[in-house]
This record gives structure tokens, sequence and C-alpha cells, in this order.
């Protein structure tokens, strides 16, 4: 793994990183091709708002800099996949978010695609560990993330390769990426107005999804219209988007609305 900290080839940040003492910041994960970061303006511009959301200096030109020097020294025409990382950076003791230069924490690391969950489709655990409501913090990815951790722990005892994460009897998101449901050929995707995450591949898919006249609705939903749902896919912007063939006890068919979008997008992800 490379990794680079304010533009320093370098794997250590100060102790007294508000990011480490508090998750006091925000992240993108990319995937790279053949040393090309997938994206990359869309994540930037993610970060960008998650940063002004927490008040904390961003300047994209300098993590575009930094991404390009990172993926410079890449001896890797495979995928990859890279983090950036921004925090408030080091100040004194204490939740106060004082003034502070802003740190930049990129790092890249190899990555294997899983050509058969993207084919045949995955089984869905429902998390036992449910998120938060924090309508301050809704739709940005911030570093904290530990009601993930517990999911991820949770669906890894369990055997499955994601899950469905909730809030007050609410489907919100998966535990690493965004859930779609197709009823009556109409596309479903949650309501992140209480929490979740704006993915960008959500945004890219829902985007396609009105380009080939497929109705969208983003609203809030529970388990019954995931019981109705006549499809069921998860999406994020390093897998792309996987089918699922089961949630918990309820099979689901990998149909021709799912098989459609996945075609649109195959370029990005598979060769």
């Amino acid at each position: 793994m490379l990794s680079i900290v304010n533009g320093q080839f370098c794997d250590l940040v100060s102790a007294s990183n508000r990011g480490l003492a508090y998750g006091d910041g925000v992240f993108e994960t990319i995937l790279v091709r053949d040393c090309q970061p997938l994206w990359l303006e869309d994540h930037l511009a993610r970060l960008a708002c998650g940063a002004k959301r927490l008040n904390i200096p961003c300047d994209t030109s300098q993590i575009r800099r930094d991404c390009s020097l990172l993926l410079a020294g890449l001896n890797n025409t495979g995928a990859a996949v890279l983090k950036v990382v921004l925090t408030r950076g080091a100040v004194a003791r204490g939740y106060t978010p004082y003034a502070a230069e802003s740190d930049r924490i990129l790092s890249v690391s190899t990555y294997t695609q899983c050509c058969q969950s993207w084919d045949d489709g995955i089984a869905l655990g429902l998390c036992q560990a449910q998120l938060s409501a924090q309508k301050r913090l809704a739709g940005i990815k911030h570093l904290n993330r530990l009601e993930q951790v517990l999911a991820a722990e949770e669906l890894h005892r369990r055997g499955y390769h994601e899950g469905l994460m909730m809030q007050d009897g609410l489907i919100i998101e998966g535990s690493r990426s965004n859930v779609f449901l197709v009823l009556d050929g109409k596309l479903f995707t949650p309501s992140l107005s209480r929490c979740g995450v704006e993915g960008v591949m959500r945004q890219r898919v829902l985007a396609r999804a009105e380009q080939l006249g497929i109705s969208v609705n983003i609203r809030e939903f529970g388990v019954s219209l995931l019981q109705r749902a006549e499809e069921v896919f998860v999406c994020n912007s390093v897998f792309g988007i996987w089918p699922v063939n089961k949630v918990e006890c309820m099979h689901k068919q990998i149909g021709p609305v799912s098989r459609l979008l996945q075609r649109e997008f195959h370029s990005y992800f598979y060769i």
C-alpha cells in the first residue's frame, strides 16, 4: 500500500489528529483502473460538500495533485482502490472545532473484483445494528463509521456479503452500499434525509435510469416494500452493481431492470 500525507510520501499522522481522535473528517473510496481514478471529479465534489458541511478547509486542487502523485507511483495496471481522507487536522485537545489546517491523507491498495457477485448475485442480511438519525450529517461520507463496523462484524459472523441497515423501521442503505428496489418496473431507493450516504454510484444510477425512461422514486420505505419488490440490487462506486438473489429468507429474481443497468455500467468495472 502506498500513502501520502499532505503531499509527502508517508504513512504516519499526528496522534492529535482530530480524524483519529473524533472522526472529525470526510473520506472517499475510489476505484482505480489502469492508474486512472473512476469519476474522480464526482468524488471530489462530494468530499468538498461534506467538508463544507463540517466547516473543514478543502482545497480540491491540492487533493487532485496528491492523487496524481500517488497514482504515478503505482506499479499496477490492474484494479486498485484509492482512499482520500480529509480531517480537521491537529489542534488543542477537546471537542471544540477550532480553526485548523486540514490534513490530506491518501492511500492506494490493490483490489480484486468479484465477478461471481456481479453475475450470480448475492444474499443480503438485515443488520441488527441500527443507524442513528442525524440530519446535519445525512448524505455526507464522514469518518464516524462505528455503526458500519458493528454491521460488518455481524455480517461476517453470519456469512453474508452485505446487509441492509435501518433506522426506526426504515431501510436506509447497505453497510457499504446504496440499495435499489424494482416494483412494477419502477425503481425505488430510500430517502437519505435522516442519515446514510449519498453514493456517487447511486447518483449515476439515478441519472442513467431517468435517461432510460425508468420511473425513479426516492422515498421512505420499510420491509413491506422490500417483500413486494420483484428485484433488489446494491451498488457502490468500487464494485458497481450487485444484484440480490435473497434477503434473509426472501428469494428475489435477478430481473431485467437490474441486468439493464448492469450493462449500462459494465465497461466501467469490467473489460
